[in-house]
């Protein structure tokens, strides 16, 4: 049974593309258009087509063929066939031979996605030389129904239920109003004589196992099923388009973005805004940011992002969430953030920012400053009597209590102090958390330390038994500086 009636009068088939451009918003006077024509019906329809509406709409053509190597003598035979047809037109011809087969020795990619990747940086390379406003392909809507069950047979979301859109940033799709068969009609009727690609029949690649096998045998339920399909990408892609809106919205009123010392861009959002909206919002959001910060969603499937949810509501602060492609998502008291980290650099710095000081207080006279990573420093200086102090930021030590020489360096494991007004030990890390200190900033707080243990953890807590009293004689004064 028949998907649709194909009516053989070519200027409505014109006509219908047409109104579906101006709907759409496809081009305007005097736009130069890169077609993307492989010498099949669909491509060699598409020239036709917007040749005949050139005059009209002021517009500009240029031809680009990607010969990907493939399919060796025929696949020449398809280039200088595409070649030969802009000729006779005078359109302006670009080729280029991608050896897919070769490049697939080096990438990790299956033979379809490698000449589709290869191809796209030729067509957006001559593109920019020709300076084209935009890229036209050929896709139509038999291979919309296909691209939807491809994503669905994967497990996507929204965004690849919906389908190919019929502008995608710089490409735009005219003839995702047409059939297959409308398109193969045009040809039949204009004597275009377009190339058969013997490779669509085979049954490696699963694109065509989607359409030879797959979709004729959802035919026996549906036979309009390409139509069907057609019809919930679209209702999908409306719903994807407002929650979309609204995603972008959110997080431009709600985030915070910012780079750390190390140089790692990090996103940040107040954990109880986010628990406010639907997870439909949230699972959107958390794509939208990975995107914001990889600009892609490589490797990226529903098991992650619904990690991500779950790790909202079941993480906890200093916890950490690890994902692929060094993305990772950790909670700090009230906040969610995510970051991407640059490892090579976080090494160097690590490295270069390692703490460790050593300073001879028999060699210090008057007042000594030391600088020390982000943007800080310690001053140091012998003094006679008490000044009233403000704040966590400075100290006194009792000079006579110091085993040895003092050193300044960041925690380590199993760090402990004994806290004023305390019997026992308190491990560093308890005190850090309960004053709130982000786990990210935890292991930049310097501590002073003797031969014997930790005298200061700068700006937050001296140590009991290095305080000062009524019996002191030999006073160091301590304080910790920004320099921000």
């Amino acid at each position: 049974m028949s998907e649709i009636a194909i009516d053989m009068d070519i200027t409505k088939i014109i006509n219908k593309v047409e109104k579906f451009a101006n709907e759409c918003n496809l081009f305007k006077p005097h736009d130069k258009l890169l077609i993307a024509c492989s010498g099949g019906p669909d491509s060699i329809a598409l020239v036709d087509i917007l040749l005949k509406l050139r005059i009209k709409y002021e517009l500009d053509i240029i031809v680009a063929h990607a010969e990907h190597g493939i399919r060796k003598e025929s696949s020449l035979n398809d280039a200088q066939y595409v070649k030969t047809y802009c000729e006779q037109r005078n359109i302006p011809f670009f080729m280029e031979h991608l050896n897919v087969l070769k490049h697939l020795k080096t990438e990790k990619l299956s033979v379809e996605t490698l000449a589709r990747k290869l191809r796209y940086q030729f067509l957006r390379k001559i593109a920019k030389r020709e300076n084209a406003t935009k890229i036209v392909t050929a896709h139509h809507l038999n291979d919309q129904a296909e691209t939807v069950l491809q994503h669905l047979l994967r497990g996507a979301g929204p965004a690849g239920l919906s389908g190919m859109k019929a502008v995608n940033g710089d490409i735009i799709r005219p003839f995702l109003c047409l059939y297959r068969k409308e398109i193969e009609a045009y040809c039949s009727v204009e004597n275009l004589n377009p190339c058969l690609d013997e490779t669509n029949n085979s049954l490696d690649y699963e694109r065509n196992r989607i359409r030879l096998d797959l979709l004729p045998r959802l035919e026996e339920y549906n036979p309009q099923i390409v139509t069907a399909i057609c019809n919930s990408a679209k209702i999908i892609a409306q719903e994807h388009d407002f929650i979309d809106y609204y995603v972008k919205d959110f997080y431009t009123q709600k985030t915070n973005v910012n780079i750390n010392e190390q140089n790692n861009t990090e996103i940040t959002i107040d954990i109880s805004d986010l628990k406010k909206e639907h997870k439909a919002i949230r699972t959107s959001l958390y794509r939208y940011i990975i995107q914001k910060l990889q600009s892609n969603l490589e490797n990226i499937s529903f098991v992650h992002i619904d990690k991500i949810d779950k790790f909202l509501y079941n993480g906890h602060t200093s916890s950490v969430l690890q994902l692929p492609q060094n993305l990772y998502v950790n909670i700090s008291y009230d906040q969610f953030i995510f970051t991407k980290q640059n490892t090579n650099l976080n090494k160097s710095i690590e490295k270069e920012q390692n703490l460790s000081l050593k300073i001879d207080l028999s060699l210090l006279f008057g007042q000594k400053e030391i600088k020390l990573p982000y943007e800080q420093s310690l001053i140091i200086e012998k003094v006679d009597k008490l000044i009233k102090l403000s704040g966590r930021n400075h100290c006194f030590i009792d000079m006579d209590k110091i085993n040895g020489d003092l050193h300044i360096r960041t925690r380590k494991n199993g760090d402990r102090i004994t806290p004023k007004g305390m019997q026992g030990s308190k491990k560093i890390k308890d005190i850090l958390i309960d004053r709130k200190i982000p786990a990210k900033d935890r292991d930049k707080i310097p501590l002073i330390c003797d031969e014997k243990g930790i005298i200061w953890i700068a700006g937050i807590q001296q140590d009991a038994h290095y305080l000062i009293n009524k019996d002191s004689k030999h006073i160091l004064y301590l304080k910790l500086k920004n320099n921000n």
